[in-house]
């Protein structure tokens, strides 16, 4: 390639070789529709580097990759989107899989935008309360898996707040910024990618990545306190989920974890006020 590429996929990584080779797999040149000269691959890697370096000169040399900074998915994007060439960055997860005219798509839409959003699907649906897969039909989400952003904006919109440390919320906070900013968010159904389902992590794990979301209300203005809010809202959602998914034992396990879910964020989330009130300590429009 003897010029800068006009569009930059950016993926995070961490010790998923598998979910990221499928992913891959559908970006090797001529695979897109989009011409291959038109665009790059950025794998920030946030694993063990020497493993995954290893399978990519081996399987996909023509993949651009970077250590990441081990310190979280924003961390690890804002390192990929450093390394990024291109005029637009396409952010994507390592374990979704883009249609052949995701990018395509992208560039037919590009023009007036500075912001745009694509399809999530999860084809295999859902069929047990144990698994998620974050399904996007109709636009406003944001989510870090699907969309496209101009670089320069990004740079200048700060990329993604490195004080989410989870998987969780990091994405909600961009959109939040950009919508306060005034930047218009183009949806195009056609850049589509699916996400296959994947088990929920423990119980314990998931109310350890309900501190983002107390960061992220605080950090937005939301009336405080925040806990009693958030515990009524994971036990309605997680109730919902399990209600409408095929009863069995995955209903009893899912039912666990929502237990050991809840005890995890009542055990926690006033030492998370009191942390984020410290950083945040002024509400919206006190």
């Amino acid at each position: 390639m003897t010029g800068a590429p006009i569009w930059s996929v950016v993926i995070p990584t961490k010790d998923r070789s598998r979910e990221l080779a499928a992913c891959l797999r559908r970006l090797a040149p001529g695979e897109q529709t989009l011409n291959a000269v038109e665009y790059e691959v950025v794998v920030s890697d946030d694993g063990d580097f020497a493993a995954t370096d290893a399978m990519l000169r081996s399987a996909f040399p023509w993949v651009r990759h970077v250590r990441g900074p081990r310190r979280g998915p924003a961390a690890n994007r804002n390192a990929g989107a450093r390394a990024a060439r291109g005029a637009w960055i396409v952010f994507a997860d390592d374990d979704v899989v883009p249609s052949t005219e995701w990018l395509a798509a992208y560039a037919a839409a590009s023009d007036g935008y500075q912001v745009l959003e694509g399809r999530t699907t999860c084809e295999a649906g859902l069929r047990s309360p144990r698994v998620h897969a974050p399904e996007n039909n109709a636009g406003g989400a944001l989510w870090s898996c699907n969309f496209a952003i101009l670089h320069a904006l990004f740079d200048a919109t700060g990329g993604f707040d490195e004080g989410f440390v989870f998987p969780h919320m990091e994405d909600a906070d961009l959109r939040e910024r950009l919508r306060a900013a005034g930047h218009a968010m183009g949806w195009v159904s056609e850049a589509r990618v699916d996400h296959p389902p994947r088990r929920h992590p423990p119980g314990s794990r998931m109310g350890a990545y309900r501190e983002a979301e107390v960061r992220f209300l605080y950090k937005h203005g939301a009336p405080r306190p925040v806990r009693w809010r958030l515990l009524r809202s994971i036990a309605l959602d997680r109730m919902v989920n399990i209600r409408v998914r095929p009863k069995g034992l995955d209903s009893m396990l899912a039912l666990w974890a929502l237990a050991a879910e809840l005890w995890h964020v009542a055990r926690h989330a006033a030492s998370w006020e009191r942390r984020y009130v410290l950083e945040f300590p002024t509400e919206r429009g006190a």
